[in-house]
């Protein structure tokens, strides 16, 4: 009985595992920004980004997720991503806004939608509203403070009025671009990490919530089989 116990057990945890485990690892299959000067939505990724959305794959999709707080706003604080409560100070700007297409197992795939202020004062920020269903679970809702390079990806992908902003270094500065973005690429760093773990402690915790609870199932059946017996 204590085999057919542990087989059950690990059949319902490799279920859980195997169903779990591509959508979260995948975040976003594509993205969709539209707004002011754009003559038509920018697509990002649906086969045209082979990286994919997944935490440090190094693609646009994958660092547009990264940086504009997609994550944190569906997993949770991670690392140095959180999402903040306030406002930040000083003009936002025009306002786009980012769809993001998350295949999460359902028939139709999520999708989760952010007010994106890439003229903000002090670099780009986002806004995402709490609430929108993901994952079996809601978003958080809040500010987000993009890093300094996600303005440099915003201006690969077309958004017009976006100054890149420069980090200081003491090193000898690179030579003058003068198209802006030199080949229309954009420096992604591998990164994500901390997220990507986040991802899979969240798939383990499923996998052992499905274990006890077919335990329990198990147990409850065994109990009651025996007290049947002894009343026979």
């Amino acid at each position: 009985m204590r085999w057919r116990v542990l087989a059950v057990t690990v059949t319902a945890a490799l279920v859980v595992l195997v169903a779990a485990g591509p959508a979260a690892a995948k975040g976003a299959d594509q993205a969709t920004l539209s707004g002011p000067g754009l003559t038509r939505p920018v697509v990002v990724g649906a086969g045209t980004d082979s990286a994919g959305g997944e935490p440090g794959s190094g693609g646009q999709l994958a660092t547009l997720s990264e940086d504009s707080g997609l994550f944190a706003a569906m997993f949770g604080p991670d690392g140095g991503q959180r999402l903040e409560s306030g406002q930040p100070a000083g003009a936002l700007g025009p306002r786009y806004q980012l769809t993001y297409r998350v295949p999460d197992g359902n028939p139709t795939a999520s999708t989760v939608t952010q007010d994106l202020y890439p003229s903000a004062a002090g670099g780009p920020v986002t806004y995402t509203r709490a609430g929108q269903v993901v994952f079996g679970t809601t978003t958080s809702g809040g500010w987000y403070r993009a890093p300094a390079e996600f303005a440099a990806l915003l201006v690969t992908l077309g958004v017009p009025g976006v100054e890149p902003l420069v980090a200081t270094t003491t090193a000898t500065p690179a030579a003058t671009d003068p198209g802006g973005v030199a080949g229309n690429a954009v420096s992604i760093g591998a990164g994500g990490g901390s997220t990507r773990t986040g991802y899979w402690i969240a798939i383990g915790a499923a996998v052992l919530a499905a274990c006890a609870a077919v335990a329990v199932l198990v147990y409850r059946l065994r109990a009651r089989a025996g007290r049947s017996a002894r009343g026979a």
